[in-house]
């Protein structure tokens, strides 16, 4: 029997609904599975960087000190003296090792005396009683083209690792001044207070 006409068309647009619903499920259904395999590697591959980046901060602050005990704490000492008068160190003791550093400051003329905490952190007093600082030692400051600190510097480059600073003054070291760093193994270092050169090591 033949179908009128005038039924074709809406069955026409029935079948071919039907066929787009079928087709939307089935794309639709594909689309959902692929984010959640893309989204593993992801979680896995962020792990190793933190755990690379923690073990790398962590081998930095080994050397320092120049590998001698009480040089660092020393320096801090010596430039904390330094700020509070305005005046110049030429002279560092450790205080009969009772965890303190006596450093005397030349402040024109003027010697003061300050006594710093062993770590180098803090004033734990200044004592200034008009005294005169020695004449040698004005002159031999006034000659210096290197600082205390960097004397230091030097003569514990010279002696090397495993010693402790004990003091550091202003001597005569026959007919000039020098540096003269002394360390509790009984080692002297006397450096030239011109460039910083090692005039001669005893001691060790």
């Amino acid at each position: 029997m033949a179908i009128d006409s005038k039924l074709r068309a809406p069955l026409l647009i029935a079948v071919a609904a039907t066929g787009a619903l079928a087709l939307a499920s089935c794309s639709g259904g594909g689309g959902n599975q692929q984010p959640q395999r893309s989204a593993e590697p992801v979680a896995t591959s962020a792990a190793p960087d933190a755990s690379e980046s923690g073990s790398g901060s962590s081998a930095e602050p080994s050397e320092s000190g120049h590998g001698i005990e009480g040089l660092e704490s020393a320096i801090a000492a010596i430039e904390l003296a330094e700020r509070e008068t305005g005046g110049v160190a030429y002279e560092i003791d450790d205080e009969d090792q009772d965890r303190a550093w006596e450093i005397d400051i030349a402040d024109g003329t003027r010697q003061i005396t300050v006594i710093v905490s062993g770590d180098g952190s803090s004033i734990v007093s200044t004592s200034d009683d008009a005294e005169e600082v020695d004449a040698d030692d004005r002159a031999a400051l006034d000659a210096a083209g290197i600082t205390l600190v960097e004397a230091l510097e030097a003569a514990a480059d010279e002696i090397g690792e495993g010693s402790a600073l004990d003091d550091a003054s202003l001597e005569d070291d026959g007919d000039a001044q020098a540096w003269q760093v002394s360390f509790e193994d009984g080692g002297e270092v006397f450096v030239s207070i011109t460039d910083g050169s090692i005039l001669r090591v005893d001691g060790v």
